[in-house]
């Protein structure tokens, strides 16, 4: 940190491997799991992720070209997401993918086009009414996906050259312990065996979803997901289930989130009515959540003063700010925090997920924050948001990974 400044994302690659295998453990044997590179695009994590044996699920050529760059093959990526353009599609179908989850009719006559020489495996995003709570409840976005009555509608009409070849459901992220998941995956379910009953289409993969949770910019880890794998081997069990070879579940921020951290220096503390104003050099161009302009995420972090550790430092109740010129640059909002002092170290937890790539990183054209990829003790790289594909050489550092460069 001394060598490359604040503010610094770092990410541990063994604490990706241990979600990994803690989560693919929850889920019955032969289930796949996908990692949902919109959590965390950097190659190395990404990387991380496929060696612990899962797949990957895409949303953009961007997302294409880090998983690529990761070492997945594009034949074992899902392409989704709700606005796949022509030339999009044409790209992704050149460079190899072979499984796309379409999300509308006209989206589906795209891909055609792209893919009358390579004919992709399809599935049919389904967008059912109702669900379980979640943190984020996909099903309020009315962009996404086919409602039941229409996907039956469409595969009546695609014809045997283009019938879909599975289904595919998200219902919402967060999602509230093995009760909801299992509420959400079998919900999920029984929409798909509907639409199946209804057009005699025998699925060869169906993708349930996830919502996995785990706590974001908080401390403390996720739900433990004990009996999840049960309830799923008796869900998968029954029809529609039974009979498809493939079932997909997916994550992004159980896989990613705990490997991830970020350290921000305290520039100003300021004594004020009603509590403490700690200004730091991180603010929602660094860590946005996209909750920059009052979206999605409230500004709930609980950073951690490192550089209290093991002394006697009174609690202060703080709100910590960010160095940008607006209001809306809150990171926390009257968290309780060991007093600190200016040039003093933050810590936000629990920010491997949705962190840098979620935020406002072109507000005011500030630099981006380094992130520095460890593995254990053992340094591996220092990226650069701007070069992602390929690790950065930032002034002072020289080559990435040479001795004593963390």
């Amino acid at each position: 940190m001394q060598r490359h400044g604040t503010p610094l994302y770092v990410y541990d690659l063994a604490e990706v491997r241990a979600r990994a295998a803690e989560l693919r453990a929850a889920l019955p044997a032969g289930a796949r799991l996908l990692y949902s590179l919109k959590a965390n695009p950097l190659p190395p994590v990404v990387r991380a992720v496929r060696t612990a044996g899962c797949g990957a699920e895409i949303s953009s050529p961007g997302e294409l070209d880090a998983a690529v760059a990761a070492g997945f093959d594009p034949a074992d990526l899902l392409c989704t997401g709700p606005g796949k353009a022509a030339r999009e599609l044409a790209a992704a179908v050149d460079r190899g993918v072979s499984s796309f989850s379409c999300e509308s009719a006209a989206e589906l006559e795209r891909l055609a086009r792209a893919g009358r020489d390579h004919r992709p495996r399809i599935l049919l995003r389904l967008q059912p009414p109702g669900g379980p709570a979640s943190g984020l409840s996909m099903t309020q976005g009315r962009q996404f996906g086919f409602e039941p009555e229409e996907a039956v509608r469409v595969c009546r009409t695609a014809g045997d050259d283009w019938a879909p070849d599975g289904f595919h459901v998200y219902l919402g992220s967060q999602l509230d312990g093995t009760d909801a998941l299992l509420a959400a995956f079998t919900h999920a379910a029984e929409v798909i065996g509907r639409v199946c009953e209804a057009t005699g289409v025998a699925p060869s993969a169906i993708g349930l979803g996830g919502g996995f949770p785990w706590p974001y910019a908080a401390r403390g880890a996720g739900r433990a997901l004990t009996g999840l794998r049960e309830g799923l081997e008796l869900l998968l069990a029954g029809e529609p289930l039974s009979s498809v070879p493939e079932v997909w579940f997916e994550s992004g921020r159980r896989l990613t989130a705990s490997c991830g951290r970020l350290l921000t220096t305290v520039l100003d503390v300021k004594e004020r009515a009603g509590g403490v104003v700690v200004v730091v050099d991180a603010g929602i161009d660094a860590l946005g959540g996209m909750a920059g302009l009052g979206r999605v995420l409230r500004p709930a972090a609980e950073p951690e003063n490192l550089s209290a550790a093991g002394r006697s430092r009174e609690p202060v109740t703080a709100d910590v700010v960010g160095p940008l010129c607006t209001p809306l640059d809150r990171l926390a909002v009257r968290t309780a925090i060991a007093r600190p002092e200016p040039g003093e170290v933050l810590c936000v937890p629990n920010v491997g997920a949705y962190g840098l790539t979620a935020s406002l990183t072109s507000f005011l054209s500030r630099p981006s924050p380094p992130e520095l990829v460890v593995d254990g003790d053992e340094f591996t790289g220092l990226w650069q948001l701007t070069t992602r594909t390929a690790p950065a050489v930032l002034p002072g550092t020289g080559p990435c990974g040479g001795p004593g460069a963390a």
